[in-house]
């Protein structure tokens, strides 16, 4: 039996701590997988659409559906048809220590041992499953207890909360607030794209100007217009409290001059410059969609085929004549009239 004790006993928390251990070890590491990977993407309460949870596994679609079909016969997941999945809130608890344990191990590699984020998560992923209880504590106090990973994400402490950082998105700042980036909530090339332009957790930025279709940045010396789609996915944080973050979120931008003189519609004509109707891209050219323009039954058709905000498309051939043309998005092929193709807006990646 354990301890008939308070909560906040770290006897109590052991014993908690070491039946989850436990229970998970019987799982399969798939489950396992699936698991946390619900638990990390899941954004306030709300279900993971099965669509995300495929893109982040590397996995068909019909795979996931079914996985997460047995799941819930298993009673460890909550399914919605055309909605997504969640976990239950007992094993919301349970991922949620296979989480600590990841994005301690992430922090570690990242901060100490100075690997890049991508090769930092899949060890992580081989080592949050073969990674005591103890041993996470004792990470944990080396690392000086880290409220983040080292693209922001909360990590849970060893009672099972995770700590609450209030963030807003970019989108909310006016033009002349500063802030710091917490993390940047898209995946893929979207992900590839925001950091290339330096827009990871930690940097400074300051807010230039802004426009119904995006906003205008600064992120050091370079000036970087955002699509309002994507701008909405990075979440930043306009005041912290010092010593509570690591480091590399802890800096402050560096303030600059406002251009005074620029109208909104100078400032509106340089936020869209970048962003071209998809119709445009030639043959090997790649974009991110940002807008998608049709209406009704169209809009859901090419919605359903993945062009949503924030997905790579790419134009793989064209026809003879002209249209209709040939696309491909999250790996599958679909052929749009350019009319169609008119009406999607996207960001060129160079």
């Amino acid at each position: 039996m354990y301890p008939a004790v308070s909560k906040n006993n770290p006897d109590f928390l052991q014993a908690g701590n070491n039946m989850i251990d436990t229970i998970y070890a019987a799982l399969s590491e798939s489950v396992q997988m699936y698991l946390v990977t619900i638990a990390r993407l899941r954004e306030n309460g709300q279900p993971v659409p099965l669509f995300r949870l495929a893109d982040t596994l590397s996995i068909s679609p019909v795979s996931v559906n079914e996985m997460c079909r047995k799941l819930q016969d298993q009673g460890l997941v909550v399914y919605q048809p055309y909605k997504g999945a969640l976990l239950t809130d007992e094993e919301e608890q349970r991922a949620c220590y296979i989480l600590r344990r990841h994005r301690l191990w992430e922090v570690l590699l990242v901060e100490k041992l100075g690997f890049e984020y991508d090769e930092a998560h899949d060890v992580a992923c081989q080592l949050e499953h073969a990674t005591p209880n103890h041993l996470a504590d004792r990470l944990d106090a080396f690392l000086e207890y880290p409220v983040v990973n080292p693209r922001g994400e909360p990590i849970p402490r060893n009672d099972g909360r995770v700590p609450v950082r209030p963030v807003i998105a970019l989108t909310a700042l006016a033009a002349g607030q500063q802030g710091h980036v917490v993390r940047c909530d898209v995946d893929g090339a979207a992900r590839a794209f925001l950091d290339v332009q330096g827009i990871r957790p930690g940097a400074g930025l300051v807010v230039l100007a802004t426009a119904e279709g995006g906003v205008l940045i600064q992120v050091g010396a370079a000036h970087i217009s955002l699509a309002r789609n994507l701008a909405e996915a990075v979440q930043v944080e306009t005041e912290g409290k010092e010593g509570t973050y690591p480091a590399e979120v802890q800096r402050k931008p560096t303030p600059i001059a406002k251009n005074e003189e620029a109208s909104n519609m100078q400032v509106k004509d340089e936020i869209m410059v970048r962003h071209v109707p998809l119709n445009t891209l030639r043959v090997g050219q790649r974009g991110i969609v940002v807008r998608v323009g049709s209406k009704g039954p169209v809009k859901r058709r090419m919605m359903d085929m993945g062009l949503v905000p924030g997905s790579e498309v790419s134009v793989r051939r064209v026809a003879p004549l002209g249209d209709p043309v040939e696309f491909t998005v999250k790996g599958y092929s679909l052929s749009l009239r350019k009319s169609e193709a008119q009406e999607i807006e996207v960001e060129v990646v160079e």
